[in-house]
């Protein structure tokens, strides 16, 4: 603004000089056509007059070019920023964090995500305060000091443990004789896929051990059957009801991790049934009775009048409410009571559906791990049941097909309720 002004002055200036000149000539002519100025005077005050007039237009040409080249300059500096910050929106938009690191190993560039990784103060500072593991500085190195363009890639871990396998090379077009060196570290994010491959070693090792502790017991008394007891009939019935017991232990986790591979494949697709919820609560109520009798466990059902449609699987429904209630009837006090009840939400969309025992209760540390596959709160007590330590799993999975999580309330002494929801039918 103020260079603008500065310019529309200058030219006034100019105007009202060449218009102070212009009328002196039309006066010296005026007064030559009258004789009152000779004509030598007259000629030397009109080359006088023409001199300043040419210098004044030169003057105004000479500024209005200069005005030219400021434009084009501030133009070429646009255009330039405008790239540069193109280039940065576009890093800024990547999800993943990148750094652009110089000759002196400062940061001069980080996008959002690599500030939200590493600090906000990082531009202007030594890369190697950030990234102080010896693989990243070795590479970072290789770029400056070797020439190289790739420095391949190095896995690197931050405090909050997330893993990344960083990719650090020479950025195009840097390190001639007129731009320096610049080195670009990408890292792209592998945490959940390592969780997953730890998921998957830990799963086997789970899987195998489980299997292995009633193969075991079944050879043991195979030997025995055929060495010592060969003739002992009563420990040849005592043996073989052992036996036919572990065997069912190893059916029904086979069964449990055949049914949990199902589930996992069809998670994606969602369920359009619509179930009539009260009379499949009462179907597995009679199911669970039958466990909980011997313990002198009670069912206690509530389920409101427009709680009673949902959509869901039928069959995975029926899985998750099994497992809910007889484990219920597993683990609740004797003599106590399981209740199983459905109510709408308070949006009146879906309908929430819980089991809740007068048991004894889990501490909260178990709380968050019920889920995960074959973990026990009371590892003895759970294989003397004759759990496998996947039904919580398997239910976790198919609410998860439904759009749905279980929630897992508990206080000692006092029992605990599972409860999840379920999209209401209209």
């Amino acid at each position: 603004m103020a260079r603008s002004a500065r310019e529309t002055a200058g030219l006034q200036a100019l105007l009202s000089e060449r218009t102070i000149i212009v009328a002196l000539l039309s006066l010296l002519a005026f007064f030559w056509s009258i004789e009152l100025v000779d004509t030598v005077a007259g000629i030397l005050i009109f080359l006088t007059i023409a001199a300043l007039l040419v210098r004044l237009e030169f003057k105004r040409h000479r500024t209005a070019l200069r005005s030219r080249i400021r434009e084009t300059r501030k133009l070429e500096f646009n255009k330039r920023g405008g790239i540069k910050s193109v280039r940065a929106n576009t890093l800024n938009a990547v999800p993943l964090p990148i750094l652009i690191i110089g000759e002196d190993h400062k940061i001069s560039f980080a996008n959002h995500s690599a500030l939200e990784l590493l600090g906000d103060d990082i531009v202007g500072n030594d890369a190697y305060l950030y990234l102080r593991q010896s693989k990243i500085v070795d590479a970072i190195h290789q770029i400056f000091d070797s020439g190289k363009k790739h420095a391949g890639v190095v896995r690197y871990m931050n405090k909050q443990k997330r893993s990344f396998d960083v990719t650090v090379s020479r950025v195009s077009g840097t390190g001639g004789d007129d731009v320096p060196t610049q080195a670009m570290a990408f890292f792209y994010e592998i945490t959940s896929m390592l969780q997953t491959e730890q998921m998957r070693v830990d799963f086997v090792a789970n899987a195998s051990h489980e299997l292995r502790t009633p193969l075991s017991s079944l050879i043991g008394f195979i030997e025995t059957l055929q060495g010592p007891a060969k003739d002992d009939l009563p420990a040849h019935e005592r043996f073989l009801k052992i036996m036919q017991s572990e065997a069912e232990r190893m059916v029904r986790l086979i069964d449990d991790l055949l049914s949990l591979s199902k589930i996992e494949m069809s998670r994606h697709e969602v369920p359009e049934t619509i179930v009539n919820l009260d009379a499949m609560i009462q179907s597995v109520v009679m199911t669970a009775e039958a466990t909980g009798k011997e313990r002198g466990i009670k069912f206690k059902t509530s389920i409101e009048d427009n709680s009673t449609k949902v959509i869901a699987d039928p069959d995975q429904l029926m899985q998750v409410l099994i497992n809910l209630t007889v484990n219920a009837a597993k683990y609740a006090d004797r003599d106590t009571k399981v209740h199983v009840s459905a109510e709408p939400t308070k949006n009146k969309k879906q309908v929430c559906i819980s089991i809740r025992d007068e048991g004894p209760g889990i501490s909260k540390e178990h709380l968050a791990r019920l889920t995960e596959r074959f973990y026990r709160v009371d590892d003895a007590r759970s294989r003397k049941m004759g759990g496998t330590g996947l039904g919580l799993a398997i239910v976790k999975h198919i609410l998860i097909r439904h759009d749905s999580i279980l929630d897992v309330e508990s206080e000692l002494g006092k029992g605990t309720t599972f409860s999840f929801k379920l999209t209401r039918a209209k």
